[in-house]
């Protein structure tokens, strides 16, 4: 029976499969509703057509989540495609795009990568974490809440602003908007005869309330991120300058670090120097620049790690004051110490794995 790759272009009430063989030949496509029923139609569609290699999904841990799940739990092999993957493959072909060219683009994409990640980030075939699951919605939560936080201070600090002198000569000077907020919410009720101001004044007490609900929302949010990285077993809150919440943000972004080979993680976060020599025949590059490539949120809490190494950690500094005195510029020394935390943290997480796996 012939060999063949699937790629799946998902849609919320539809997806469409494109069918591959071995030699990148287009054998069939199909479109399918992305319900229970739908997912048991398209299995026995591509199993008709004959013996399945790799299913690749464009964003399996979004719309084809569902999809996903119910092909791993019957075993096949199945592909997280992102989709700037795709993007790239329509690039300069004038081919337009469609369902079922996008469908074709993922096929060929999962075909020819070996490097796709499994679904739901996993080293191998198996179902979702739920304690991963679990910290992916409070991580989100907390992001919306910060946007909801900054929005707000930032109306108050404009509501605060337009006060009449009388009031706010009363408020302290040259300081943040959060000392200012809660200066006028001390100040208690203040009286006004001008319509306008009595507008205003109602809307900065509504909008403080709102600041202090969003406040109490993001602390039980911290504190149960918190929960979930200690129920992980993870120990990454124990390297210097990795807070909880730090680490539930590595943990969601890394998946199971077993699928990165510790060369590999520093690349995947960006942290691994690209070569720019020319000329050197088979000797080593001689040149280097810095990535600008990799997971940036995962870089970004790496950057944090590293800057609070730096005020507090003493074998930190001796390591950046030493490529300082080798003749790197601060840039290069930064890089260099956030590789060594790279390298620091997929070693914890690979023995994180390892003592879970035994313990289960």
């Amino acid at each position: 029976m012939v060999m063949i790759t699937i790629g799946v272009d998902p849609h919320r009430k539809v997806f469409t499969a494109s069918v591959l063989d071995e030699s990148r030949r287009d054998l069939d496509h199909q479109h399918f509703v992305n319900t229970e029923k739908g997912h048991a139609d398209a299995l026995v569609w591509a199993q008709s057509i004959g013996s399945i290699n790799k299913i690749g999904i464009e964003g399996a841990s979004g719309l084809g989540r569902t999809l996903a799940e119910f092909l791993v739990d019957r075993g096949l092999d199945v592909r997280d495609v992102p989709p700037h993957k795709t993007a790239q493959r329509q690039r300069g072909r004038h081919e337009g795009k469609s369902d079922r060219l996008d469908a074709h683009r993922v096929a060929a994409e999962t075909q020819t990568n070996d490097r796709l990640a499994h679904a739901f980030k996993n080293s191998t075939t198996a179902a979702p974490n739920a304690v991963r699951d679990q910290i992916a919605l409070w991580h989100n939560a907390r992001i919306s809440l910060r946007k909801i936080r900054v929005q707000l201070i930032g109306e108050l600090d404009a509501l605060i602003q337009d006060l009449p002198e009388r009031i706010r000569v009363r408020l302290p000077e040259r300081t943040t908007a959060r000392a200012r907020i809660t200066a006028v919410a001390a100040l208690g009720h203040v009286r006004s005869t001008d319509p306008v101001q009595q507008l205003r004044l109602k809307l900065i007490h509504h909008r403080t309330k709102m600041l202090k609900d969003v406040l109490e929302q993001d602390k039980v949010a911290a504190a149960e991120l918190a929960k979930l990285v200690a129920a992980s077993g993870s120990t990454l809150p124990s390297i210097p300058g990795i807070a909880a919440r730090s680490a539930a943000e590595i943990i969601l972004e890394v998946g199971d670090p077993r699928r990165f080979t510790e060369a590999g993680f520093a690349r995947f976060n960006g942290t691994a120097p690209i070569p720019v020599s020319s000329g050197e025949g088979g000797g080593r590059p001689r040149r280097y620049r810095l990535s600008r490539g990799g997971n940036r949120r995962l870089n970004a809490a790496i950057h944090r790690a590293a800057t609070t190494q730096l005020r507090c950690e003493p074998r930190a500094r001796e390591l950046y004051e030493g490529a300082l005195s080798r003749g790197h510029t601060r840039r290069e020394a930064m890089r260099i110490l956030k590789r060594h935390l790279s390298n620091t943290i997929h070693r914890t997480m690979i023995r994180d794995a390892k003592q879970d796996h035994l313990l289960t």
